[in-house]
């Protein structure tokens, strides 16, 4: 089968969930997750590609949104590429860009006040830094581009979302992929509250926004969209907008469900992504594929994502997003030569009535059933291991250099335990949608 894909992830080495970051809705976990213990860039990025590339992910879109030195960005995300490169697998790298709301949907000084005056210094020594202006940030992502792209890896304009990023670095970015073609990917209404703060700032509409600067187009891929109505919908379809869906992400930051059925049905293209929430904290995508056929196949007698669309979502609509490789005419004589072989006697062990294997795929795989991945015409694993690097070493020096950064986390847990108190208080007076 070809392999599959992940439209949407950060490339999280540590997982969040061995720093308490779980069950936490979204805006309070983003502030939880400020200050990781420091870790080496090469190691983060070959744990959390290795992993997926075990699970069969052949092509993956790195969101690169918390750089461990914002100094050193530009050495951070060719770690990451030589990461790619060593393993053999396809990645995008998107890179982060933002110019407004550090700390949330709002003013800083109004979320500042909430607090007492020395950690409101705290925040604002750690937190609160002066972004680049919109040229320089679109200038980094194209001298990015020719210091580390090659057969598989590609550069992206990266921006965050809308919450985080102005007019003018929006409008910057929609100009300049058109003049060169760069793909675009981002957040898109993943949450709630980002509906209403949105809903505020651009009252004709965020998507009619984006339209009319020219960003809504078939080299812009969005991740969750879980908050759309059936016109932003419609006009995604319109634009040839692709999608990345991010079940258990968006499960476990409270966020909701997107409404995949729907997307399909108005010709929406879709992608799968993991976000580095996999179901099991494994990296497992062939569990993501699982949770996306039980979460969108449909309801009684009503049917919602057919079989073949979710295992296209799977596959070829993320490695679409990431390096453009159109689907074609899929396995077959001179097509890229991405491979995934199954065990499928292990898989099929105690059937007793012939099936078709797509739907014991979809009920059954795990990553526990790959056998073998092949990505560009090379093998990139066998048997459960890589052949490029030992994933066991890779995590045994990760996990000692991340226990070596616990202590100065812990203490500034303290402080954003604080932050996300006051965050709550925030958005549930509705000071992110109000100018009162």
């Amino acid at each position: 089968m070809p392999p599959l894909a992940n439209g949407h992830d950060h490339v999280r080495g540590v997982r969040p969930s061995a720093l308490g970051g779980f069950d936490l809705p979204l805006e309070l976990w983003l502030a939880h997750m400020t200050n990781i213990p420091p870790v080496d860039p090469y190691l983060v990025a070959c744990a959390a590609l290795g992993r997926q590339a075990l699970s069969g992910v052949g092509s993956i879109m790195v969101h690169y949104t918390r750089p461990r030195n914002s100094a050193k960005l530009g050495e951070e995300l060719a770690t990451v590429a030589r990461a790619a490169n060593t393993i053999g697998i396809r990645i995008a790298v998107a890179v982060a860009m933002r110019d407004i709301n550090p700390l949330g949907y709002g003013p800083d000084d109004r979320i500042l006040d909430g607090l007492d005056a020395s950690d409101r210094e705290l925040v604002r020594s750690k937190l609160l830094k002066a972004p680049a202006s919109p040229v320089e940030q679109v200038r980094f992502v194209d001298n990015l581009a020719e210091e580390i792209e090659g057969p598989l890896v590609k550069v992206q304009f990266g921006p965050y979302g809308m919450e985080w990023c102005s007019p003018e670095l929006l409008r910057a970015i929609s100009e300049r992929s058109l003049e060169t073609g760069r793909r675009v990917h981002m957040h898109l209404l993943e949450s709630r509250t980002q509906r209403e703060y949105l809903d505020h700032v651009y009252p004709e509409g965020p998507l009619q926004f984006l339209d009319s600067l020219g960003l809504l187009s078939p080299r812009l891929s969005v991740a969750h969209a879980i908050w759309l109505r059936e016109d932003e919908m419609e006009l995604l379809s319109e634009r040839g907008v692709t999608v990345a869906i991010n079940a258990c992400s968006n499960l476990s930051l409270r966020s909701g469900i997107a409404p995949v059925a729907a997307l399909k049905r108005l010709g929406v293209p879709l992608a799968m992504g993991l976000d580095g929430f996999s179901f099991d904290d494994d990296d497992d995508a062939f569990r993501e594929l699982r949770l996306n056929y039980l979460l969108h196949r449909g309801k009684g007698f009503d049917e919602g994502l057919p079989l073949s669309d979710l295992l296209h979502m799977g596959s070829y609509g993320g490695r679409l997003s990431v390096s453009g490789i159109e689907a074609g005419a899929g396995i077959s004589a001179g097509a890229e030569a991405d491979l995934l072989v199954l065990d499928y006697a292990k898989l099929s062990k105690d059937v007793i009535v012939d099936l078709d294997p797509a739907h014991l795929v979809a009920r059954r795989a795990t990553a526990a059933h790959v056998k073998h991945l092949l990505v560009a015409g090379r093998e990139v694993s066998r048997d459960g291991r890589l052949m490029s690097l030992d994933l066991g070493e890779v995590h045994s020096e990760l996990n000692r250099q991340a226990r070596r950064g616990a202590h100065d986390f812990e203490d500034w847990s303290a402080v954003s335990s604080r932050l996300q108190r006051r965050l709550r208080q925030f958005y549930e007076a509705g000071l992110h949608y109000c100018d009162q």
